[in-house]
């Protein structure tokens, strides 16, 4: 049986306030491209934000009527953060290309999930614009919220590219 360490590696305590919230899915596939982005791009560092990782990212807040748990859920946390942090002045809105947990979504709910849409990828850019509203009705307006959309490209290795959405 080895020894355990004598010593306990310590870690570094980020000891700032955060100034966003980033809400994505938690599909392994694109963290690392998440967390790239979020540090190349949006130009937040370890401390600076608070990830809301859960699967499917917005889709939790996109259907307060026929997910009510998971709306409930996720509003609670981004309530609770706001209220905790006076600092954040940015809600950030992640969804992905080829999303599982929306996949799952649709076979629950059925074929109106996709109604009024011509595919997923629709639907889950749909879902970025009305989520920002709802958390800006929530925030009093007070909020600048971001929206992206995360599309694989190339061919291999594949790569993703991160769409701003007005």
């Amino acid at each position: 049986m080895p020894e355990a360490p004598s010593r306990l590696q310590t870690f570094d305590l980020v000891e700032q306030q955060p100034r966003a919230i980033v809400v994505h899915c938690s599909d392994p596939r694109f963290q690392k491209a998440f967390r790239e982005f979020i540090h190349g791009q949006l130009h937040l560092a370890d401390g600076e934000y608070i990830p809301l990782v859960v699967s499917g990212g917005v889709a939790s807040l996109s259907e307060p009527l026929r997910l009510p748990k998971e709306f409930k859920f996720m509003k609670e946390r981004i309530e609770l953060f706001l209220e905790r942090f006076s600092t954040i002045n940015r809600i950030i809105l992640i969804n992905h290309e080829d999303c599982r947990h929306y996949e799952a979504v649709k076979e629950r709910i059925g074929r109106i999930f996709l109604h009024r849409f011509s595919d997923m990828s629709e639907r889950q850019r749909t879902d970025l614009k009305n989520v920002a509203r709802t958390l800006l009705d929530l925030t009093a307006g007070g909020m600048a919220c971001e929206l992206y959309y995360a599309a694989i490209v190339g061919g291999t290795p594949r790569r993703i590219v991160f769409e701003r959405m007005l």
